[in-house]
């Protein structure tokens, strides 16, 4: 009987310990481990820094982009088109342009779906189309995500039939927020060589101001 009551008491005994959890076990809640990355701040997402720094010189373009023209590059009279257009007018021709240089933006493409695009619409207008294999370009600038460039040659025919022979090049240049700045230049064939400098020094300033 005496065993009976002992055993009683201890199954009493355990059925509190259970229920009051008053064991040296501690409760299930206190034994949960925290959920894995709690503790863990994300970082803040980037943004474009698009102030003027010390190599934003000459024309701004947009997003913090700018170009210094060439000795003797004008504004286009045309202020209708979109981006910037600077033209370098024939010194014996009143009306008449030797090339144009001009600085477009988009976040539709990437840089080299906008290079071949623009390369499309400059060349839909000329006969004799010929369109240079592209390159992927690296310049020196971190800010700059990709690169690609293009060059053609064709025959611009006037309203009144007049057919120029011109040589150009687009190069666009994608920055790491995915904003493409691409710059389309061309010049007669006939004074190319004597003045490609000229489209290399703007296309330089583009890329130090990124």
């Amino acid at each position: 009987m005496a065993c009976a009551v002992v055993a009683v008491l201890l199954v009493a005994v355990g059925v509190v310990l259970l229920v009051n959890g008053n064991g040296n076990d501690k409760p299930a809640a206190q034994q949960t481990p925290d959920p894995v990355g709690s503790l863990y701040t994300p970082s803040p997402t980037p943004t474009p820094n698009d102030s003027k720094g010390p190599n934003d010189l000459g024309v701004e373009v947009g997003w913090g982009v700018w170009f210094t023209p060439s000795k003797g590059w004008l504004p286009d009279w045309d202020k209708s088109k979109s981006g910037k257009n600077y033209i370098l007018q024939q010194f014996s021709a009143r009306g008449l342009i030797d090339g144009y240089y001009w600085v477009r933006q988009t976040e539709l493409y990437n840089a080299k779906s906008f290079a071949e695009h623009l390369v499309d619409v400059e060349s839909n207008g000329m006969q004799g189309v010929r369109i240079g294999s592209g390159v992927a370009c690296k310049p020196a600038n971190p800010n700059i995500k990709a690169c690609y460039a293009l060059s053609y040659t064709g025959v611009w025919v006037g309203k009144n039939g007049a057919k120029v022979s011109m040589k150009g090049f687009v190069t666009a240049y994608q920055d790491k927020f995915d904003r493409v700045t691409a710059t389309d230049a061309a010049l007669e064939t006939r004074v190319y060589a004597r003045r490609v400098n000229e489209l290399i020094y703007m296309n330089n300033s583009v890329v130090k101001s990124f």
